[in-house]
């Protein structure tokens, strides 16, 4: 079963560096993402299997500077991801999460911008549908989140 990993880094470099670690522990190319950029971020989490409240909350990391990687691996792998990602420098979200709303952020504030980086509109509008927003991971190694990738369902003719 695939698996993905997500982590926030304080900056791209770091985010790099764990790439290129993860690249050379044997971890294809391919299922390391990384994203500096909140545009599309949140959709593209919650379709890899991560719940709405932490995508939202990693589009904020994003949006304040820092870079997301986004690993998807096998069950077997996700312990060397984690290690690895764990040594670069990662942020613990919810830490960060904590900080944020020390600091006056609004609650839905985030998704209010997301959607609007999504569909390319303004952020007045009414609350986007947040149901289910506060589920917690399924698994959660520190600062660095595991869970199964959704699957693909099979197209029927």
């Amino acid at each position: 079963m695939t698996k993905t990993v997500t982590s926030l880094f304080q900056s791209e470099p770091h985010a790099t560096a764990a790439a290129r670690h993860l690249e050379q522990a044997g971890i294809p190319k391919a299922g390391i993402d990384i994203w500096s950029t909140p545009h599309n971020l949140a959709p593209r989490l919650e379709d890899a299997g991560v719940s709405r409240a932490d995508a939202y909350a990693y589009v904020e990391g994003v949006l304040r500077g820092g870079t997301l990687v986004i690993v998807s691996c096998s069950e077997d792998e996700v312990a060397q991801a984690v290690s690895i990602l764990d040594q670069e420098g990662v942020l613990d979200l919810d830490e960060q999460q904590t900080s944020w709303r020390s600091e006056g952020r609004q609650e839905n504030t985030t998704e209010h911008l997301a959607d609007s980086l999504n569909r390319g509109s303004d952020l007045t509008g009414a609350n986007p549908d947040v149901a289910g927003a506060n589920r917690p991971d399924p698994m959660s190694h520190g600062r660095i989140r595991v869970q199964p990738s959704k699957m693909e369902r099979p197209v029927q003719k």
